[in-house]
């Protein structure tokens, strides 16, 4: 449950000081949004960029409990560096280290992407 928890995501667009990397436009946006929705605790941006079946996933005690865990952490202030794309399946899976300011802590971000939707959004 807690891997699936921290799968879910989080965004803070305004504390993205930097994607060293140049990602795909529309990828990044969405990688924003979605940063940003975790930071504020902002759930409903997560059902607007996903899937139907990611919407599902992405319960209320979901979200609640993956800002808990990461969105604090964010909100300290983060820097995001684009690593890459993998395609697969007809899926596009997009890579984002995310260096925790002020922590030694490192994040791996996952963004799965399907037709420009969100399939899968998760942090290791």
């Amino acid at each position: 449950m807690r891997k699936r928890l921290i799968s879910l995501g989080c965004c803070l667009l305004s504390s993205l000081t930097a994607f060293p990397g140049e990602s795909p436009g529309e990828a990044k946006n969405i990688y924003g949004v979605l940063m940003q929705g975790i930071v504020d605790g902002d759930r409903s941006v997560f059902e607007d960029v996903g899937t139907e079946q990611f919407r599902k996933q992405m319960t209320p005690e979901l979200f609640q409990a993956a800002q808990i865990e990461i969105g604090d952490r964010l909100r300290q202030g983060f820097q995001s560096v684009y690593l890459g794309k993998v395609a697969k399946n007809g899926r596009e899976i997009f890579l984002w280290k995310i260096i925790i300011l002020q922590s030694p802590d490192e994040l791996l971000a996952t963004l799965i992407l399907e037709n420009n939707k969100v399939v899968g959004f998760f942090f290791q």
